[in-house]
């Protein structure tokens, strides 16, 4: 058997072990190369959140739902960002369905919080504490965790990650990632499929974002 070239580089170094991967990082690190060949362009933003922030305190509300919520009612405004690529074309898709990252120790998972415009607050509440809960006791079903329309990815509780960007899972034009915050808000960093969406587009879901975060109000309601 041909050693790969990752194996070759090994051996050049000193003895190591191999160790099996788990099956969920197998499936992660398969998805990722078929997502990496899609070409993607990257949008940064400087975006406030002390409003969002104090809100999700006020409601004892997940700041992280929050965030999906305002992507969703943004997409609706900008519904490319909830269409994919096909070899036959876009697929459009009217649900909004926001997959968000989860680190559950043995690698990423994107439990996926369905209709987040057609339902209420409570709802998508109850629901995403649900979702928390299963990917915790690893309980997650494949159906929770596939066919999202629009990715999320929230690393702000780590307040050392001032910016950093996602690889757009397949099936979808986008994913946002989200640093931590500052006193001047929160580098938003938005990863698109440039055969779906062009610059000027992120550009502008961005800026309704922004409107979005200042006015919690409508997110809450």
């Amino acid at each position: 058997m041909v050693a790969s070239p990752a194996l070759k580089a090994l051996a050049a170094g000193l003895p190591d072990r191999i160790e099996r991967a788990s099956s969920l990082r197998e499936a992660v690190a398969r998805n990722m190369i078929a997502s990496a060949a899609a070409p993607t362009f990257r949008v940064t933003a400087q975006l406030p959140l002390e409003s969002l922030v104090r809100a999700a305190r006020e409601r004892q509300q997940s700041l992280t739902l929050l965030l999906a919520r305002a992507c969703a009612l943004t997409i609706v405004a900008h519904p490319l960002f909830n269409a994919a690529y096909t070899p036959d074309g876009l697929a459009r898709r009217e649900r909004v369905d926001i997959g968000i990252a989860v680190d559950n120790g043995d690698g990423l998972i994107t439990p996926v919080l369905r209709d987040a415009t057609g339902r209420s607050l409570a709802e998508l509440a109850k629901d995403w504490s649900g979702l928390r809960e299963k990917v915790k006791s690893r309980r997650l079903a494949p159906a929770e965790y596939s066919g999202a329309t629009f990715y999320l990815s929230d690393l702000g509780v780590f307040f050392v990650v001032e910016a950093f960007d996602s690889i757009v899972p397949i099936g979808a034009s986008a994913i946002l990632s989200v640093a931590a915050s500052r006193p001047r808000g929160a580098f938003f960093t938005l990863a698109c499929d440039h055969r779906v969406v062009f610059g000027a587009d992120a550009a502008r879901f961005l800026e309704t974002l922004r409107q979005q975060l200042e006015e919690p109000g409508k997110l809450l309601a």
